[in-house]
């Protein structure tokens, strides 16, 4: 088995590695003595999410591709494994399934816990289920901020590791995406206002919350709307085929709200460089959560300079304004049971523009890096 030191190199599995906020979150494919080794889902067995993770994504028989191959497994030559927990990472049903074969193959394996909040009652028993199956049997326990490491003690007695959020933009994208932006915007567009549908799930206020901002533009010359949207949830949402545009749904809600335009913007979920130009054009954003614990948006909001507009749930707050001073940074929080409340925070978001928070100590990448390091060095040697 290597050790991350003296020059060998260390091979950690990172599941599921499809979704591309997994590799950015961890900075693995940077890392001098870690080898990444990508384990995607299979199709064997039925449909899934490819950001889902699957018992097909373990099975030795198949690949992402869901051809047979009798005779590898995905495991058979890891050091450790890195399994990353959340409704938009691991799906919570095949979690025994993750953790037996992970025994079977004596592998270790890290745990990064992105949710630890649950879209209605009636899921919340599973899902902490899962989690704690998880925690219980992990060699290490990362999470993002200090509030949700002391929740995972609470629930789980485990202590886990704080590795803040890196930024998911290097300086060129971030330059190349603003630049960009601004051929987005028209001389008089005084106000780009977006909202992440997103996939339009359970965890998503959908198309009823843009009849709330609809507020937003009365008595504002020159506000646009822009309605962020990943494709395959649209398509699936309006019953379109891949080359309809909606327009007619389009044209209705710039009508109804009173938008200077309004704009869809649809996005492939495993390829988010198109789109960040359009995000970099906003000046506010609204991230609708019904429930969650952290949010890459926030982070991509953060690294383009766009003020969210964020729902007082999980620990989003804590993970935008982490130890700096919440007046003099943008990002403004309401409360989700006021039906007027995103319309209030938009406005003040527009009225008082102001810098996005900075990152905090050891949110840097090198430094993220460094501390996965660290981590996969103690779980090996364990």
């Amino acid at each position: 088995m290597s050790v991350l030191d003296g020059g060998s190199r260390t091979r950690v599995a990172v599941l599921p590695a499809a979704h591309p906020a997994v590799r950015r979150i961890t900075g693995l494919d940077v890392a001098d003595h870690v080898e990444l080794v990508p384990v995607r889902p299979g199709v064997a067995g039925g449909q899934t999410p490819p950001e889902a993770v699957t018992p097909a994504e373990f099975d030795p028989d198949s690949d992402a591709s869901g051809e047979i191959h009798r005779d590898r497994d995905p495991l058979s030559d890891v050091d450790l494994a890195h399994v990353h927990f959340g409704y938009d990472y691991l799906a919570p049903e095949s979690v025994d399934g993750v953790v037996e074969h992970l025994a079977a193959a004596d592998v270790p394996f890290v745990l990064t816990v992105h949710d630890i909040v649950y879209p209605s009652p009636e899921d919340e028993l599973p899902h902490r289920d899962h989690t704690g199956t998880l925690v219980e049997a992990a060699s290490a326990v990362i999470t993002l901020t200090e509030v949700a490491a002391h929740e995972l003690w609470v629930r789980w007695g485990v202590e886990p590791v704080v590795v803040p959020h890196p930024r998911l933009l290097d300086e060129a994208e971030i330059s190349t995406a603003v630049r960009a932006g601004r051929h987005l915007r028209g001389p008089d567009d005084p106000v780009v206002v977006g909202v992440l549908l997103e996939r339009m799930g359970e965890n998503i206020e959908g198309p009823e919350l843009l009849d709330q901002l609809a507020a937003v533009s009365h008595g504002r010359r020159g506000a646009h709307l822009r309605i962020v949207v990943e494709a395959q949830a649209w398509r699936d949402a309006c019953g379109e085929d891949r080359g309809a545009g909606g327009h007619h749904l389009v044209a209705e809600l710039a009508a109804e709200g009173g938008w200077e335009s309004v704009r869809l913007v649809r996005y492939e979920s495993l390829d988010l460089g198109p789109v960040l130009p359009e995000f970099a054009a906003l000046d506010v954003c609204v991230l609708p959560y019904r429930f969650a614990t952290h949010s890459t948006w926030l982070e991509l909001c953060r690294d383009l300079g766009v003020a969210p507009v964020f729902p007082a749930v999980g620990f989003l707050r804590d993970q935008w304004f982490d130890r700096c001073d919440e007046a003099g940074h943008s990002g403004e929080v309401y409360d989700p049971r006021d039906p007027a409340g995103v319309a209030v925070a938009v406005r003040a978001a527009l009225e008082d523009p102001r810098a996005v928070p900075p990152r905090v100590a050891g949110a840097d990448p090198e430094s993220v890096v460094a501390a996965h390091a660290r981590i996969y060095r103690d779980a090996v040697r364990a």
